[in-house]
C-alpha cells in the first residue's frame, strides 16, 4: 500500500455492523466522498478497503458497484476504482436543474410552510451558525444541504422534494473548499429565504432563492477550479 493511500483512509470509522456489511461500507465510504475525506481522483484499491475495515474483499467489491451505478466512483481498465472528479460539466447541468426547481419550490413552500417545518429551519440556522463559529467544515456543509431539503418538503410535493435532495447530494462535495466568508454570505441568505418563509411571502422567496443559487454557483466553480489544480489522480 502506499502511504497516502494509507492516510487518506486511515481517517475513515471502523466500526463495523456484524450484518449487511456491503451497505455499511457503501455508506462509509460516499460519505466520505461527500465530506473530501476521500479526494477527487483518489484510487479505492479493495485490498485497502479491506484491511481498513477488517473484512473480506466481498463486501468491498459489492460496495464499490453500488457506488459506481450511484456515480460516486468509477472504474476503468488498468486504473482500478477511484473516486469521480469533480467536473465543470456535471456542476453546470445541477445548477440548470436548480434554477429550474428551486425557486418555484420557494415560492410554494411559502404558501404552504408548516410551523413545524419552520420551526426546523430556524433550528437549522441556529446550527449552522455554531458549526461555522467552530469551524467544522463539513457539519455545515451538511446543515446547508440539510436546510434546502426541508425547504423542499416545505413545499408539499414528493416529487419535486426528491428531485431537489438529490442535486443537494450531488453537490455537497462541491462545497467543501469554500471559504468561511463565502459560507458566512451565504448563511445570510439562507436567513433572508427564512424570513421570506416565514412571512408566507411567495414572490421574495423566490426571488432570493434565485439569488442564491446564482451565489452558490460561483462558490461551486471556485472549488471546481481549485480541485482541478491540485486534483488527485489514479496511478
Amino acid at each position: 500500500m502506499s502511504r497516502d493511500r494509507i492516510t487518506r483512509l486511515g481517517a475513515l470509522p471502523k466500526a463495523l455492523p456484524t450484518a449487511n456489511l456491503p451497505s455499511h461500507v457503501q455508506e462509509t465510504l460516499r460519505e466520505a466522498i461527500l465530506n473530501g475525506a476521500l479526494a477527487p481522483g483518489e484510487r479505492l484499491m479493495v485490498d485497502d478497503v479491506a484491511a481498513h475495515f477488517g473484512v473480506s474483499k466481498i463486501p468491498v467489491r459489492e460496495a464499490l458497484k453500488a457506488l459506481e451505478a450511484d456515480g460516486w466512483v468509477l472504474s476503468q481498465p488498468r486504473r482500478g476504482t477511484y473516486v469521480r472528479p469533480l467536473s465543470p460539466e456535471e456542476l453546470r447541468e445541477t445548477f440548470e436543474m436548480r434554477r429550474l426547481l428551486e425557486p418555484y419550490s420557494a415560492r410554494l413552500a411559502a404558501e404552504r410552510r408548516t410551523q413545524g417545518q419552520l420551526d426546523e429551519l430556524e433550528d437549522l440556522l441556529g446550527q449552522s451558525a455554531q458549526a461555522l463559529k467552530e469551524g467544522d467544515v463539513v457539519r455545515v456543509t451538511a446543515i446547508n444541504s440539510r436546510f434546502h431539503s426541508v425547504m423542499a418538503h416545505a413545499a408539499g410535493n414528493a416529487m419535486l422534494a426528491e428531485s431537489i435532495a438529490k442535486l443537494e447530494l450531488q453537490l455537497r462535495r462541491y462545497f467543501v473548499a469554500v471559504d468561511w466568508q463565502q459560507r458566512r454570505e451565504s448563511m445570510a441568505q439562507h436567513t433572508a429565504i427564512y424570513e421570506a418563509l416565514r412571512e408566507h411571502d411567495a414572490a421574495m422567496a423566490e426571488r432570493l432563492t434565485l439569488a442564491h443559487i446564482a451565489h452558490t454557483e460561483s462558490l461551486a466553480k471556485a472549488s471546481v477550479d481549485e480541485a482541478r489544480s491540485t486534483q488527485v489522480l489514479a496511478a
